[in-house]
């Protein structure tokens, strides 16, 4: 066992022995009973328009109870579902196993262009095309399409790629109640675009018969996600067999501030080589200095919280300190929305 899954462990117990964050209580996870059916909607990426292209998703409940809340789990780029729910460490990588443990349920999603969904042509798969698509699953979610389940509230759960869609899908159409936005922050390292190069030259991607919109991470560059203190060499190593593609089609700007008139909070880790390292915005290693930086793009009404994860990389679920990220994204969840 690394030291730094040893760290992780004891983040775990640390977050379990205080019991409480933002007032709450936080369960342990591992023995949670899930109930799980995969989906696959038809969805739009225009609207108007048709709806022609296929998401792929998973719903899970907390055994046999139907909540009225379910979680939205939105991926980031070059990701898919399995960033929320990865397959290694037994349920100590899985925010799908938390956010049950917490009574909630979990639609764990793939991106259209990305994972069991649809792939159409990179073109027209901007971000606002990925808003219209999500937008149909919160419609469907919001009506009991999927099983007869009607949910009264939706909450947004995003990284990376899937928070910025966020910005997007949420003041077009106001259709969910709190918002948690994860490898969010809006300085970006240079450094990122020296990591991905075209899908097609990827030999995992060679005969897929993506176009060049497609993009991948050059072969071992995974570990840039990564801060070394937090991360575990069997993740890294599973997150580089299980990379997805993306496409970073160029979107409108967003409007700022964001109409946006939910809760939202931020979750970043303090050594993000992607958003902290090597950007002069703001200093990650003073929360309140992203804060107030990131303050400009929300609304008062927003009440926008931030929480810097110490000793942590891009992918907050995937560093050891994943239990400690995860008590802090439900205690917040589960003082703004309830199951």
């Amino acid at each position: 066992m690394t030291h730094s899954f040893r760290l992780g462990r004891a983040v775990l117990a640390f977050a379990l022995a205080c019991g409480t964050l933002y007032g709450m209580a936080m369960p342990a996870h591992a023995s949670i009973a899930r109930t799980c059916t995969t989906y696959t909607l038809p969805v739009r990426i225009a609207d108007p328009g048709p709806a022609d292209q296929t998401l792929w998703g998973q719903l899970c409940y907390p055994g046999s109870a139907r909540p009225a809340t379910v979680q939205l789990l939105v991926h980031g780029a070059t990701y898919n579902h399995l960033y929320w729910d990865f397959p290694v460490g037994n349920g100590y990588y899985s925010y799908v196993d938390a956010a049950l443990a917490a009574g909630y349920a979990t639609f764990n999603v793939d991106r259209v262009g990305a994972g069991n969904s649809s792939h159409p042509a990179s073109g027209p798969l901007n971000l606002p095309a990925g808003a219209v698509a999500l937008h149909d699953v919160i419609t469907a979610l919001r009506s009991g399409a999927l099983d007869g389940h009607a949910f009264s509230h939706v909450a947004w759960i995003g990284h990376s790629l899937g928070s910025f869609i966020a910005l997007y899908e949420i003041p077009r159409y106001h259709d969910v109640d709190a918002v948690i936005l994860t490898g969010g922050l809006h300085g970006i390292n240079p450094q990122v675009a020296t990591i991905i190069y075209p899908a097609a030259q990827d030999p995992k991607f060679a005969n897929s018969g993506l176009d060049s919109g497609y993009v991948t991470t050059v072969p071992g560059d995974r570990s840039f996600f990564y801060d070394p203190a937090t991360s575990d060499p069997n993740v890294i190593a599973a997150d580089e067999a299980n990379k997805d593609v993306a496409t970073f089609t160029p979107s409108p700007p967003v409007p700022t501030p964001v109409d946006i008139t939910v809760p939202v909070l931020l979750v970043s880790g303090q050594r993000d080589k992607a958003q902290c390292v090597g950007v002069t915005l703001y200093d990650c290693s003073n929360p309140a200095s992203v804060l107030a930086y990131e303050s400009q793009f929300y609304l008062p009404q927003a009440h926008l919280e931030l929480k810097m994860i110490p000793d942590t990389g891009h992918v907050v679920a995937l560093s050891t300190t994943a239990p400690l990220t995860d008590a802090i994204m439900l205690g917040w969840l589960l003082s703004h929305q309830g199951p």
